[in-house]
């Protein structure tokens, strides 16, 4: 069941005894988790009727009790479950035994006036248990799995259009970029844009560069970009405001590292032949982080990516050894990369 669907069927009031929600984007399962509860119970009067469980500390049969037990002065209990490590091949943390026997057994006759839902932030189950067949014959599936990238602009753009707004094109790019394609990201930061356009309705580029910050990871990424495009000034000014801003050229270079070290191997899988879909499966980074990189290393040979590399934990080595002073060292870098051949 789509995750749309089931949504509209709840708003409607067709709500199911038995939810397992499975998948790693945690706007979605938030989504599906406000809908429910503003459904199910009917007023803040009603909250002694949500209950929440957390698997890594607690046995299933206690959850399974609560369930069993008719709500107070409302129509429904929400009873939920969280981090059900025994449906993956996980171990989980706290030691607590579960008998998944019994929550079969609940499975084949859940009481009526109870919504047990199963939130499994988890890329896949283990599909060879006995439990998770029957979640998955008796409950309803909802799934909250990262989007591609197009399903997430096509999201996006809907959303925006569905709140009366409009966005420029350039704007919205920027905004992606800013949000390395992350929905709930995307989502929080487009909060900020409505009630700031709230009386135009408009969101332009400009809006968009003052109000969504920047995250470490993007001014990284601009980093890498004004080296590579020989714009040494540009990449000595964000080197010194991200120092003004708190950041350490340590932990900088560090990040580089990271970062150049994401370049040499999607250099090595392009020259071998792989799809941007199977470097997303190997590396398992993000589709996006991953399109961008494909982008960067077409202007490097991999000879050229490794020699950085292989400068980079030098410096990382000099660092820590306080062979030089540490800002100075990070600037000989860009001296020596970002200035025009």
């Amino acid at each position: 069941m789509t995750l749309q669907n089931e949504l509209a069927k709840i708003r409607q009031g067709k709500v199911s005894p038995v939810y397992l929600v499975t998948g790693t984007e945690q706007y979605l399962s938030d989504m599906f988790k406000k809908v429910l509860r503003e459904q199910v119970l009917e007023d803040q009067d009603d909250e002694m009727n949500a209950i929440r469980f957390d698997m890594e500390t607690t046995p299933i049969a206690i959850a399974l009790d609560e369930a069993r037990t008719l709500p107070f002065f409302g129509d429904r209990r929400l009873v939920q479950i969280d981090n059900p490590y025994f449906l993956t091949g996980e171990r989980g943390k706290g030691g607590v035994v579960h008998d998944v026997e019994e929550l079969i057994a609940y499975l084949q006759d859940p009481l009526e006036t109870t919504v047990l839902v199963i939130y499994a932030p988890y890329d896949k189950l283990d599909n060879r248990k006995k439990i998770v067949k029957e979640l998955k014959n008796k409950a309803v599936l909802i799934s909250a799995n990262t989007m591609k990238e197009k399903e997430t602009r096509q999201y996006v753009r809907q959303a925006i259009g569905d709140m009366g707004y409009a966005i420029t094109p350039e704007a919205l790019e920027a905004l992606f970029q800013l949000s390395n394609m992350d929905l709930s990201k995307i989502m929080g930061e487009l909060e900020k844009l409505f009630l700031y356009t709230s009386e135009t309705k408009k969101i332009t580029k400009p809006i968009v560069e003052s109000l969504v910050p920047k995250s470490l990871e993007q001014n990284i990424f601009e980093l890498v970009e004004f080296v590579m495009g020989r714009k040494l000034d540009k990449a000595l000014t964000l080197h010194r405001e991200l120092l003004l801003s708190g950041e350490d050229s340590i932990k900088l270079n560090a990040i580089l590292m990271q970062h150049f070290r994401l370049l040499i191997q999607v250099k090595i899988m392009l020259e071998m032949g792989y799809q941007q879909s199977n470097i997303v499966d190997v590396l398992k980074v993000h589709p996006y982080r991953i399109k961008l990189a494909m982008g960067q290393v077409r202007r490097y040979q991999l000879k050229e990516l490794g020699s950085i590399f292989d400068e980079l934990v030098e410096n990382d080595l000099k660092f820590k050894t306080g062979q030089m002073d540490k800002e100075l060292l990070f600037e000989l870098f860009l001296l020596k990369h970002g200035a025009k051949s």
